[in-house]
């Protein structure tokens, strides 16, 4: 990924380092600004890999997009958390902290 037409400054005092402008000033650089514009390209790989992602393909990947999506609904709900789940998942964390 390549990213254009950045520009980082330093740390500089309270009152900082830029000074005020007229309406004119301000006009003149808000155009020139306007003109500049962001570039981004993605490589190959990454296409390749927000294609599968879109898709929804889990054959390939393992992922389950169809249960991800339920339980993203679910969260969004608020219905995912139930007092079963979290007593299941309270249980299967004691059991992984209990030595063998």
């Amino acid at each position: 990924m390549e990213i254009y037409n950045t520009y980082i400054h330093g740390a500089h005092n309270i009152q900082g380092p830029h000074r005020t402008t007229s309406a004119q000033d301000s006009s003149a650089a808000s155009t020139r600004y306007a003109a500049l514009q962001d570039d981004i390209q993605f490589s190959d790989e990454a296409l390749r890999l927000s294609d599968l992602n879109s898709s929804n393909s889990s054959s390939s990947s393992g992922i389950r997009f169809d249960l991800v999506n339920r339980i993203k609904t679910e969260i969004a709900a608020g219905t995912y958390d139930t007092p079963d789940k979290m007593d299941i998942a309270v249980d299967r964390m004691i059991g992984r902290l209990k030595p063998r």
